[in-house]
């Protein structure tokens, strides 16, 4: 649905800015929520085997580690990954989402890099097999957590969204703009460089001609 669609620009901001106990407990109360309005997901995901997959958007300073099996489903922001990770999916966070939500193709995202996974693939595959069976969104879920303004801050998130695609589509054009200017700027530059330099070439060959002729007629010589 259109009013529930991911706001990855605002995200993208606010989660940039968000300092690390806040983006903590945003973290947790949006997994708890998930958790209660998809307990499919959750009972499927605790009955896997123990599995920690990091999960780390490139356009981010945060990453996540997401634990599960064996255990309550957790997701935890850190500033670095660890070591000891069975995979980790790499990827732009509206990539990510998109995966989550099961609204991109995987397998079509893995062959053209636009995901970058390593590690142990049964353990994305299964996690992918977990998703596909629920229909998840993430801006809904995080919305709700505003209790009875779910519906204001959903607005709000959307008008926000909106203004800055508008700002972005704005600098990403005056961007191709300047990039043509300087295009077009270095044929002109390389035509007055080849005419400056024909100019010296020819300011040398008259100095030559002139000196040859006052060999030839020193100043004061007998006609």
């Amino acid at each position: 649905m259109a009013e529930t669609k991911f706001p990855v620009l605002l995200a993208t901001n606010v989660l940039g800015l968000l300092p690390a106990p806040a983006l903590m407990r945003a973290t947790i109360l949006l997994t708890r929520r998930l958790g209660r309005t998809h307990p499919r997901l959750f009972r499927a995901l605790a009955a896997h085997k123990p599995c920690t997959i990091g999960i780390e958007p490139t356009d981010l300073r945060h990453r996540f580690v997401l634990r599960f099996g064996g255990r309550p489903v957790s997701l935890v922001p850190t500033s670095t990954l660890e070591q000891s990770l069975n995979a980790c999916v790499r990827g732009r966070l509206a990539t990510l989402v998109g995966l989550l939500e099961g609204r991109l193709d995987s397998d079509a995202l893995f062959f053209s890099r636009e995901i970058i996974i390593t590690g142990d693939m049964e353990a994305v595959v299964s996690l992918r097999n977990a998703l596909d069976r629920e229909t998840v969104n993430v801006f809904k879920a995080a919305t709700t957590l505003f209790g009875p303004g779910e519906r204001a801050a959903r607005r709000v998130a959307l008008m926000l969204e909106r203004r800055l695609a508008a700002a972005h589509q704005r600098l990403t054009m005056g961007h191709e703009a300047l990039h043509a200017a300087r295009r077009e700027e270095h044929p002109v530059t390389a035509n007055c460089e080849r005419v400056e330099a024909e100019l010296q070439a020819l300011r040398m060959r008259m100095a030559k001609i002139e000196a040859q002729t006052r060999r030839r007629n020193p100043i004061g010589a007998v006609t």
